[in-house]
């Protein structure tokens, strides 16, 4: 192990143990008071750490950041930074020993309050720590001196911010400056080792901290970037293992950390299911004179190809880390992806989680249903598979009453209660396991998962061990803003090579990313090493035909045009005995809500006046969830319709259609609605027509893809489209971004290593690294109507209205109960929701919870059927006064 004899830092020894002291207190259902001592709260949480580091194969890790990070420190000086790593776990709360903390917080009156009444803990345990190992750090010399003081320094920061998050490193810096060169505070007169006795001067410590970080900078630019996963995983392990000992304490033992314990069983399910059976059968009929199980030109032949070269060349890369997997749309991606992350897992013992990343909850909730059926519905594997979102409820854990016996503690109404699902649902390890994604295999967004990454508050950090020897999926990545892609390649590369992960880039349109890597990083795997092979093949490439006809017409006539070219085409489609297998479904995709729907609104009249039967249907972002699931379906299943859409459309709904309508935007946007004609690649004469008719400039903002001459506005970009050439327009896009980065200006990669990343500037990197940059001010409404079915039950919106604002209003429910009751609300809840700008006008509602309003519903504002924040705005702006 790591930390084998590695010493703890001796409490009894540098403490007045005269009086306990106490870390927690709590009361049970009957009223009964139970204290912790604070060296059993500090040796449980080195308990949890322990177990921690081995359900999570941790140690090696630990060795890739002394390596990278301290790597030409001797052995005595290795094995201080070790000493000092493991005791900012340990020493993390002696700054309890405030008398003002005990006798204010703990309500011990064995110590006496002192004149400052300050109770803060975190910031007296990071200055005792720092005390305590300054002489150690000082006993060495030069550049081992300077590492080591360094870490201290850093690691004392970590410990000050364990109930806060990673805010100001350079306030920080100032206060422990300042008091390590003074008398000890009177907050910590119980520690018995004096302060001042070697740093005697206040402000020498950020003198020296200082003159460290000016040599790291000069020299080590580009470590600044394992420093700070260094920094987050230490804050996240300190924080995630004093949030275990504390719930030990409160609730019970935390029982399950959720990894994959045996991997045959996945494979096993996954080698039953019957597509991987015909792959596996066409494998040896490659080979052998056994028939194959698909008849001739069946896209079948070409997905299990590509199944098979990226299993390959995934098998000759054992020990990269990082890896590109591009495939045309409709290949298998999923089901490929899968059969790799399960080699990865069965090539290293150490991984024990996968983990799939997906840019739209739509596409999350789709490949839930995916998986499920590649491992052939096996209902163990089928309960490892979580979804964790925004809107998706916390899975309940069971346990049975009887895990509770009297004495213990446990949530508010647990054992009274005799309503079934209170006496089964275990609240707390349910919220517990959200909070750490302690499941097998999660399927989350792009949004959380970089809120793991790069986010500064405990709850952001608490999931990133548990990224540790994981199997991670990134899928569409080319939806991240470009401007950030030279950013987030370096810091995958260092976080996947430092926390043993295992990282696979997918998507149909994938950029080079590693032509942004540093200029000594390896080439990144590609697992399908000629794309052109599956994209050039028929099958695919003659899969949709493009037509750039429209776009000869200027914005004053092309929705005419565009009305008569959708009408034409229907009726062809109706009539054609050419079209086999066409269902007569086409795709209308605008860029504006607001053009949308006065589309809608134009082709249904134009239809019905020409007594054309047709069913139009109308999707944008400002449908709810239960208007997109009624949509989806009713295209899934039907015939003879049309379906006017934003580009919500684009990615992330599994619909096929036979012909397309696209209003110009982002070349790989035309890509990812390409995706969504022909799916099955079983229709003879698909195709999509480009027209222009909004600018895209604003919903691209930063985005170097929006310069017109990168556009399908110039012709040139038309034969890349047509021949997926996704490489030569990457080429000038990855050309740009890194030009853009070595300019003199905000977006210099050297000065945001130098001025953010060196200077620990968390706060700042959240905010650069953030994804979605969107300064609209938007509030929610609930609009209430008639009860409609959801998933087999009967809302009633009012009613789940009332019952929502009774839950928030219940003070007597245990935190987490109502964190996973309030979880599953919201799930239901967002079936009603509409998002609209925030109005500067009156209207009329019912009711109010923060930023979310209940109003009645009204046929105005919602023509057709649809709702449209305009019509909302008129109808209110014209009753104002009535």
């Amino acid at each position: 192990m790591y930390f084998d004899q590695i010493p703890l830092f001796n409490f009894k020894e540098h403490f007045n143990t005269a009086t306990p002291f106490h870390a927690h207190l709590s009361k049970d259902v009957h009223g009964n008071i139970k204290f912790e001592l604070l060296e059993e709260h500090m040796n449980l949480t080195m308990s949890y750490f322990d177990k921690l580091c081995v359900e999570k194969n941790l140690n090696p890790i630990f060795h890739h950041f002394e390596d990278q990070l301290v790597g030409i420190l001797s052995d005595p000086a290795r094995a201080l930074w070790k000493e000092l790593l493991y005791n900012t776990i340990y020493t993390h709360d002696l700054g309890k020993t405030n008398p003002n903390f005990q006798y204010q917080k703990m309500n011990n009156h064995t110590h006496q309050a002192t004149l400052s009444k300050n109770t803060n803990h975190s910031y007296f345990s990071a200055l005792i720590y720092a005390n305590h190992y300054l002489n150690k750090v000082l006993s060495f010399k030069g550049k081992e001196q300077h590492l080591l003081f360094f870490s201290l320094v850093f690691n004392s920061y970590i410990i000050s911010k364990h109930h806060g998050y990673l805010s100001s490193f350079p306030k920080f810096l100032e206060e422990i400056s300042r008091d390590l060169g003074k008398e000890k505070p009177h907050d910590c007169v119980l520690y018995l080792e004096s302060f001042g006795s070697v740093i005697n001067k206040s402000g020498i410590i950020e003198q020296s901290y200082y003159k460290v970080l000016t040599e790291l900078k000069r020299n080590e630019l580009w470590q600044s970037i394992p420093w700070i996963i260094y920094g987050r995983f230490l804050f996240g392990l300190l924080v995630s293992c004093d949030f275990y000992a504390t719930s030990d304490f409160m609730n019970g033992p935390v029982q399950n950390f959720g990894t994959i314990k045996d991997i045959n069983n996945y494979r096993m399910a996954f080698n039953q299911s019957l597509i991987t059976q015909n792959i596996r059968k066409y494998q040896q009929s490659r080979n052998s004179a056994t028939g194959s199980p698909f008849e001739k030109d069946d896209i079948n032949t070409l997905r299990s190809e590509l199944f098979l070269e990226a299993e390959k060349n995934l098998l000759k890369n054992p020990n990269e880390s990082l890896f590109f997997f591009e495939a045309p749309t409709g290949s298998g991606k999923t089901n490929t992806s899968i059969n790799l992350a399960l080699k990865l897992l069965e090539s290293d013992s150490r991984l024990n989680k996968i983990t799939y990343v997906f840019p739209f909850n739509t596409l999350v909730e789709q490949t839930k249903s995916s998986l499920i059926s590649a491992f052939n519905a096996v209902p163990s594997i089928a309960d490892d598979i979580t979804v964790v979102n925004g809107i998706t409820s916390i899975k309940s854990l069971t346990t049975s009453g009887e895990d509770y016996p009297d004495g213990e503690l446990y949530t508010s109404e647990k054992k009274r209660s005799t309503d079934a699902e209170k006496c089964c649902t275990d609240y707390e390890q349910s919220l517990l396991a959200r909070q750490f994604l302690h499941y097998p295999m999660v399927l989350t967004t792009h949004v959380n998962f970089f809120n793991t990454l790069f986010g500064t508050d405990r709850e952001s950090v608490f999931p990133l061990a548990h990224l540790a020897n994981s199997v991670i999926i990134l899928d569409e990545i080319q939806s991240y803003p470009n401007h950030l892609w030279k950013e987030i390649i370096l810091f995958l590369q260092d976080y996947a090579q430092l926390l043993n992960m295992r990282i696979i880039i997918m998507s149909a349109t994938l950029p080079d990313l590693g032509q942004l890597s540093l200029k000594d990083a390896l080439p990144v795997p590609r697992l399908i090493k000629d794309p052109q092979r599956y994209y050039q093949h028929p099958l695919f490439k003659d899969r949709v035909s493009l037509d750039f006809s429209l776009l000869k017409y200027n914005r004053e006539t092309i929705l005419d045009k565009l009305l008569d070219k959708i009408i034409e085409t229907s009726i062809a489609l109706e009539n054609n005995p050419d079209f086999v297998g066409f269902e007569n479904k086409i795709l209308v995709e605008f860029i504006k809500k607001s053009t949308a729907l006065d589309f809608f609104t134009r082709l249904n009249e134009k239809l019905i006046s020409q007594g054309i039967n047709r069913d139009v249907l109308c999707m944008t972002g400002d449908d709810n969830k239960a208007e997109r699931k009624r949509i989806i379906e009713k295209v899934r299943t039907g015939k003879n319709l049309i379906l006017v859409a934003t580009q919500v459309i684009e990615a992330g709904v599994d619909i096929d259609m036979d012909m397309g309508f696209k209003d110009i935007s982002l070349f790989d946007a035309e890509e990812q609605f390409l995706g969504r004609i022909n799916r099955s690649c079983k229709k003879k004469g698909a195709k999509v027509f480009f027209f222009n008719y909004d600018p895209a400039d604003l919903l691209y903002r930063n985005d170097f893809r929006k310069q017109e001459y990168l556009t399908i506005q110039d012709q040139t970009m038309w034969s890349l489209l047509e021949s997926k050439n996704f490489t030569a327009f990457y080429d000038i896009i990855l050309e740009e971004i890194n030009a853009s980065k070595q300019a003199y200006n905000e977006s210099n990669i050297e000065n945001f290593a130098r001025e953010t990343l060196w200077n620990l500037d968390y706060f700042a990197l959240q905010k650069h690294m953030q994804l979605i940059d969107d300064e609209r001010q938007e509030i929610s409404l609930f609009i209430c109507g008639d009860p409609f079915e959801i998933d087999g039950i009967l809302i009633d919106s009012s009613t789940l209205w009332d019952d929502y604002v009774d839950l928030l209003k219940n003070n007597s429910m245990g935190y987490a109960e109502k964190r996973v009751r309030l979880s599953n609300f919201s799930e239901k809840m967002d079936y009603f929701i509409y998002q609209i700008p925030m109005p500067k006008y009156s209207f009329d509602y019912q009711g109010q919870i923060g930023d979310l309003y209940r109003c009645e519903r009204d046929e105005t504002f919602f023509p057709n059927g649809k709702f449209d924040r305009n019509a909302f705005r008129a109808y209110y702006e014209n009753n104002l006064f009535l």
